[in-house]
């Protein structure tokens, strides 16, 4: 049984010395750019190297978030800051960008890469690939299954979320809070639009808000695959969250080393919006509010002369007490107050008859807890008869926070033993520090004060070792203390002190300078450009009846409608393939964006099928083995184009700005390699959760009566929510072939067939010629 590595949310410096002391064995934070959690405090560089040698005093590890996709412009600055992030020692760096994998790899090849969440790596193509690159450790998507999990192979370590927040779509896959809002949650700065109401088949809820994710009970299954690190989600969150839920997290992993199991109530106390297992346990909740839950106490059974009775469910063992929150919810209506008086706590018979008798042994089943009611607001007329009661909010649990934050210790303490001599009759003090890491690190001090015969009495070895044995804060544990020193001299106390906190800093200083590294000398250069000038379109379809239909175009993106067998994609493929013989563009069969390894063996198979009959296919895939990329790659600067040299042609992320484009195609080697998705739906959500209700044909609606198409993918497992709006750069495909790009697509997936005429709009557009503008209903230029 291997216990992973716990991994902490760090916002602040205080943050950072809390999730120390509760615990934690590593830490991730974020600099003021380039991180996945733009709002949070954050740190500057000097902050974040003062952050790593406290963490590195106390055999933390820090781990820098640089996990934004990069623009063009900034390429220059982000590999800047990253040698300035290998010269102060961090362990590690998360990534989600290809292209900073690239320059991390050929200018600061020392510098330790960690894929980031966001690159949403779900399958073992995608996995071989990051290890060709050198990275050495790839934090998997929330929703990864155990036996998924445990069917990887590869070097590299494997992170995992374990608690916090769930995203409704795959990370790096959510467009939502970019189209939405203008706010990316690939460059840091989500706006969180799925934790909002929305209304499916005339219903309003919290459809694309799932509860919070909580693994606790599973740390036994975890620590039989091979995840090196469990991972808390929380930076933005506070520190009676972090304190709790490190603390928690740790005292379980140390419990199960004696394979004993764990229970806690606290995690339900800091904030949640309920728990699920996740996909981790093939399970999926959504929230029932998009704030704070608690933990779930009991029922209100009755409420009379200003007094609300609530029946305790047996298992809870948190019994509320004056000045604690309550919440009250009944459907979809809720109301909080908070314990004025301190409650009496009695039993269901007692009750019953009218007896409000205290019972002293609160272990005891069927406890009724009566509580005073607070006079509620005149407007709200909320009914708390039968409603659930959740507890919000404890006061014990500000001690606990306090406790923590004053513990000043740290899960693996450095071990060093001492020596004590004389040198020419000065006190030498030597110290050997072995780290959690087995290296070891030597300092040897000598005093300026020499021994004296004693003229009333001596310092005995036992004094000197005595104040040796002090540590003054620093998180060490001395396992030895050697002396050679017989004890018949005489030398003031003070001495002895000051040697034992000169070595001690010393040892410091050496604990820093083992971690802090020369920065690396960048020459950042482009490389020579290409360029063509011949002009072509692709569209995207799952129709085979549009095949016939489409004319004027180089390719075809062919997808395969959802819900489909093996014998039915060889028929539907192979079919396609007759239809489009005597056509005068390229059939390319698109897989689907989010494809774990069962859906990949089936793909592959098919494909061999078709291979063995004569009919080779070329792929739309982001899994790295593909001939063409689609835009789900997040491609977003010259770099990630470069470094994905085996693709024939490559999509860029629709996210991009039109400033943006004009950098890419400004530095870009190879302007045949890249296209641009000028027209089509734009897919912001892909999820593998689901919903209870039927979505055939379905739309979500929000609060400003957007409507957002559902559709199911291949498999029918994962769904796709398409933008209420169709992204038409109608007008400013002239300018964008003028600078350069000459690669441009449509998609006309879940269209009908007069969507085709798309194809001849956009020609005429190139031409600086367009008639028949009155087809194109309901658009955005979204980023651009």
């Amino acid at each position: 049984m291997k216990m992973p590595e716990l991994l902490a949310p760090v916002g602040s410096m205080e943050h950072l010395r809390i999730a120390i002391n509760a615990g934690a064995s590593s830490v991730y934070l974020s600099g003021k750019n380039y991180g996945a959690r733009k709002f949070a405090e954050n740190f500057t560089l000097d902050e974040i190297h003062e952050a790593v040698k406290l963490s590195h005093l106390h055999n933390v590890r820090v781990y820098v978030t640089v996990n934004t996709l990069i623009r063009q412009s900034e390429l220059k600055s982000v590999l800047n800051y990253l040698n300035e992030l290998y010269a102060i020692g961090v362990d590690a760096v998360l990534i989600q960008d290809l292209g900073l994998i690239e320059l991390i790899n050929k200018y600061i090849p020392k510098l330790k890469i960690h894929a980031s969440t966001q690159l949403t790596c779900e399958n073992q193509r995608k996995i071989d690939y990051l290890e060709s690159k050198n990275v050495k450790r790839v934090v998997l998507p929330r929703e990864m299954r155990k036996e998924e999990i445990e069917n990887l192979k590869t070097n590299m370590e494997l992170e995992i979320f374990a608690h916090g927040a769930l995203c409704y779509s795959y990370s790096g896959q959510c467009l939502m809070s970019s189209f939405k809002g203008g706010r990316s949650g690939n460059r840091g700065t989500c706006a969180q639009p799925c934790r909002q109401l929305y209304k499916l088949h005339n219903r309003k809820d919290y459809y694309l808000s799932p509860k919070d994710l909580c693994l606790y009970d599973e740390l036994k299954e975890i620590s039989k695959l091979n995840i090196k690190c469990i991972k808390i989600e929380g930076r933005m969150r506070s520190k009676e969250y972090l304190a709790v839920v490190i603390s928690e997290y740790r005292k379980a992993l140390n419990k199960l080393k004696s394979n004993k199991t764990s229970k806690s109530e606290n995690l339900n106390l800091v904030f949640n919006r309920g728990f699920t297992k996740g996909q981790f346990a093939h399970s999926y909740q959504r929230s029932i509010r998009p704030g704070h839950l608690g933990l779930k106490i009991g029922k209100v059974i009755g409420v009379e002369n200003s007094q609300i009775a609530i029946k305790i469910n047996d298992n809870i063992s948190t019994i509320p007490q004056k000045g604690d929150g309550l919440l009250f919810i009944k459907k979809s209506n809720d109301y909080g107050m908070e314990i004025s008086q301190n409650p009496t706590i009695t039993t269901l018979n007692h009750f019953n008859k009218n007896k409000f008798k205290q019972i002293k042994d609160l272990t005891r089943p069927n406890k009724v807890l009566i509580i005073k009611k607070v006079r509620q607001n005149k407007k709200n007329r909320f009914n708390l008869e039968n409603s659930d009661v959740y507890l919000t909010k404890r006061n014990s649990l500000s001690k606990l926070v306090k406790e923590i934050e004053n513990k000043k210790s740290s899960f693996i303490k450095s071990k060093l033993i001492l020596t004590f001599s004389l040198k020419n009759k000065y006190p030498h003090l030597k110290g050997r520090l072995t780290l959690a890491n087995h290296k070891e690190i030597t300092s040897e001090v000598t005093g300026s004060v020499k021994f004296e015969t004693p003229l009333k009495r001596n310092v005995t070895g036992e004094t000197i070792k005595k104040q040796l044995s002090k540590l003054d804060n620093y998180p060490f544990q001395i396992t030895q203390i050697n002396m050679n020193y017989d004890g018949s001299l005489f030398i003031p106390i003070k001495e002895i002190n000051k040697i034992r906190r000169e070595l001690l800093n010393s040892l410091e200083e050496e604990i820093h300078n083992l971690y802090e590294n020369k920065k690396e000398k960048i020459n950042y250069k482009q490389s020579q450009i290409i360029r063509t000038h011949e002009i072509s379109l692709s569209y995207y379809t799952n129709n085979l009846d549009d095949l016939e239909l489409i004319d004027g175009v180089k390719r075809v993106y062919l997808e395969i409608p959802p819900k489909s067998s093996i014998n039915y994609m060889v028929t539907f493929l192979k079919k396609a393939l007759e239809i489009t013989y005597t056509k005068d563009y390229e059939l390319i069969w698109k897989w689907p964006d989010i494809a774990h390894d069962d859906l990949i063996k089936s793909l592959s198979k098919v494909k061999g099928i078709l291979n063995k009959m004569g009919y080779p296919l070329k792929i739309m895939s982001n899994d790295f083995k593909a001939e063409y990329g689609p835009y789900s790659m997040n491609i977003t600067n010259t770099q990630t184009i470069n470094s994905l040299n085996d693709y024939e042609l490559i999509t860029l992320s629709p996210e991009l700005r039109k400033k943006d484009y004009e950098d890419i195609i400004k530095d870009c080697e190879d302007n045949s390699k890249i296209e641009l998705l000028v027209q089509g739906p734009i897919e912001l959500m892909k999820t593998r959760y689901g919903f209870k209700e039927k979505i055939d044909n379905a739309n979500l609606t929000d609060n400003q009566n957007n409507h957002y198409p559902i559709k199911y993918s291949l498999t029918g497992e994962e769904l796709i929510i398409f933008n209420s709006k169709d992204l038409s750069l109608i007008d400013e495909i002239e300018y964008l072939a003028s600078i350069g790009y000459v690669n441009f697509s449509i998609d006309g997936r879940f269209k009908n067939k007069d969507y085709i005429k798309m194809i001849d709009l956009y020609k005429d557009a190139l031409n600086a010629n367009v008639k028949n503008k009155k087809i194109l209903r309901n658009i955005t230029k979204g980023n651009y």
